[in-house]
């Protein structure tokens, strides 16, 4: 009955495992836990057999949990795998939509803004007729014209993008600025390029509208590198940012919230001294993965204890609650016994993330079990543990395969040769004990091998798979980009920049400025208008797909951390994920962080098919206050 009964509730944990969410699973093991050991007691059981159907409860409840929850993760990445291979035809598309969407940022906020003054000041001259407002105004178009022409050219460059973005792009910003009232210091080094484009970007929208509101005053721009973080601050004399909130395309909401999702902050206003005399825009930007940090959820504490669980509560369970006919050992050799059981298994609750050392912990037991038997301990001899739980040795070992490759060789190894000890010195070894150790360990050494055989085979197929999928992807969109690239720069070549040479060589003749100043912006407006429509397909399931998903939902999303390539089922099942969040149409911030990725939206509570998704590929959701979090594990 009792075998019956183990592998019932084995079989009953792993089917809840597999189809359900974690807190299910965790109500019915609880409750059929209690119920085991209210009918043990009720049954006349002594402490110590219902302390044993508890062990016994907690064992083959993470025994169920560790099957289900395997298989459902397994299938779920072979599913989400598929996907992301499957998506490989639509990444030229997205490449070709992420870099329309770049340039449009760009041109909206940079060469529309000065063709619109040029036209706008050669058309105000001409109307009026007076002749030091046409000197000025020709002055101006040409010197404008210059930097429109500056700025267009560098859009048309192939390799001008946001991830080559350097702090020395604020160097050349600043010198080719017109004027010379800008005062400009920096005092930081290379930063990862989304924080210096986003820095690039503020410094620029800050002394455009400073030029715009309060010309020809002195302007102080700084940039320092404060405690982990860029500090950018741009303030003038007169109230330069008086209009920062009417900015065209990059406005002070826009960036305060890109600067926020990035984990950082951005303040614009009147100074504080003197006050109403002058106007600070100040934005404190985070290095590195902006001090983000994960803590722990509390399904990858149940995923790095249930091995553990499994590994001390069946054979302490089955001590405890001996079968009928078996003499219970003595309490003096069972309080011996349980703590030596307890200390075998608790590496296992590292063999993930320290598999080597896990594993040495593990071993480094078997010695000083003999020291203490010799000493004249009453202690369980060190073959005994290998037949009760050496299967622990062997899920260390594949661990070591699977994390650590052929590299991991010496493991198997020194397992063999360790347990091999602790079997040949054990009690009942007569003869030679180094010829028993040397047969010993080589007949442990053959499924400690197929062990770690099987890590490294596993391992090396899934990074064939893996590496053989994101190199497709990055091909694909590495051509399609700079095929866009390269259509898109001729398309500025033979229409705004042409006519924006025009005006410059056109000089003081200000029917002409006007006529070339006009006939360049509608080139532009013309081509924003094709560059901001989404296209028609569906992006395909991956990181990068996040962000064609949020511009046909017109919201926001922000990468914070060293933006890099994950293993396909992780993008995959990421996009999905993001696929969920935005659809409350809350800003998205996407974290990348060593051991994984994670996502939050304030989108208020989370969704039954959330979280799903998240435990189906071994994450988790949290959805506290206000924000959601979805952590997935790399």
């Amino acid at each position: 009955m009792w075998w019956a009964g183990s592998f019932a509730a084995v079989a009953v944990v792993a089917g809840l495992s597999f189809s359900c969410t974690a807190r299910v699973v965790l109500w019915f093991v609880a409750l059929a836990g209690a119920s085991a050991t209210t009918v043990t007691l009720a049954a006349g059981g002594t402490p110590g057999q219902v302390a044993g159907v508890a062990f016994l409860a907690a064992g083959l409840s993470a025994a169920g949990w560790a099957l289900g929850r395997s298989a459902r993760v397994r299938g779920a990445r072979r599913r989400a795998f598929a996907a992301y291979a499957s998506g490989a035809a639509a990444v030229p598309g997205l490449a070709a939509e992420a870099e329309r969407h770049r340039l449009a940022a760009d041109l909206h906020d940079t060469a529309a803004h000065r063709l619109t003054g040029i036209m706008i000041g050669a058309s105000s001259a001409l109307h009026v007729r007076d002749g030091r407002l046409t000197a000025e105004a020709g002055a101006h178009a040409v010197r404008e014209g210059r930097l429109v022409v500056a700025e267009l050219t560098r859009l048309t460059e192939l390799d001008a993008r946001a991830d080559h973005a350097r702090l020395a792009d604020l160097d050349a910003l600043v010198a080719g600025w017109p004027g010379r009232g800008v005062a400009y210091r920096r005092d930081a080094g290379d930063v990862p390029p989304p924080i210096a484009a986003l820095a690039v970007r503020i410094v620029r929208e800050a002394l455009t509208n400073s030029r715009r509101h309060a010309p020809g005053v002195p302007v102080d721009v700084l940039v320092r590198e404060h405690g982990g973080r860029l500090v950018v601050t741009v303030t003038d004399q007169g109230r330069g940012g008086a209009a920062f909130d009417a900015g065209s395309g990059c406005g002070l909401a826009v960036l305060q919230s890109e600067a926020a999702a990035a984990g950082g902050s951005l303040e614009a206003g009147p100074t504080a001294v003197p006050a109403g005399c002058g106007w600070r825009v100040r934005a404190v930007l985070p290095l590195g993965d902006g001090g983000s940090r994960r803590g722990r959820w509390w399904s990858e504490h149940v995923r790095n204890w249930a091995p553990v669980v499994l590994g001390v509560g069946i054979p302490v369970g089955g001590l405890l609650v001996p079968d009928p006919g078996d003499v219970p050992l003595p309490g003096k050799e069972l309080a011996l016994l349980v703590p030596l059981l307890i200390l075998h298994a608790l590496p296992l609750r590292w063999h993930l993330a320290r598999p080597v050392p896990a594993l040495a912990a593990t071993l480094s037991l078997y010695p000083l079990i003999e020291l203490a038997r010799v000493s004249g301990w009453p202690i369980t001899p060190g073959g005994d543990l290998v037949l009760w739980c050496g299967w622990i040795e062997l899920i260390m070992v594949y661990g070591i395969g699977v994390a650590r490759g052929p590299r991991g060789v010496l493991a198997p190894l020194a397992v063999g040769s360790t347990v091999g000890a602790a079997l040949a010195w054990g009690p009942g070894i007569v003869g030679n004990r180094f010829a028993a150790w040397a047969v010993l360990s080589a007949f442990v050494l053959v499924p400690v091998v197929i062990a770690w055989a099987a890590g490294v085979l596993l391992a090396a197929g899934r990074a064939r798979r893996r590496d053989g999928a994101a190199a497709r992807h990055g091909r694909l969109r590495e051509r399609a980009a700079l095929a866009e690239r390269a259509r898109l720069a001729a398309r500025l070549r033979a229409t705004a920049l042409r006519h924006a040479e025009a005006l410059v060589a056109a000089g003081d003749d200000l029917p002409v400025v006007a006529a070339r100043s006009r006939a360049a912006l509608d080139a532009l407006r013309d081509l924003l208008g094709e560059l901001r429509r989404p296209a028609a397909d569906d992006p395909p399931p991956c990181l990068a797909g996040i962000d064609a998903l949020a511009v046909r939902h017109g919201v926001l999303v922000t990468s914070v951390g060293e933006r890099r390539q994950m293993h396909g089922a992780v993008e995959a099942t990421a996009f999905w994920a993001a696929r969920e969040l935005l659809g409350h149409d809350a800003p998205l911030t996407v974290t990348y962080l060593p051991e994984g990725v994670e996502l939050s939206a304030p989108a208020g509570r989370a969704t039954r098919r959330l979280r799903a998704v998240a435990e189906a590929a071994g994450g988790a959701v949290s959805a506290r206050g206000a924000r959601v979090r979805v952590w997935l594990p790399a």
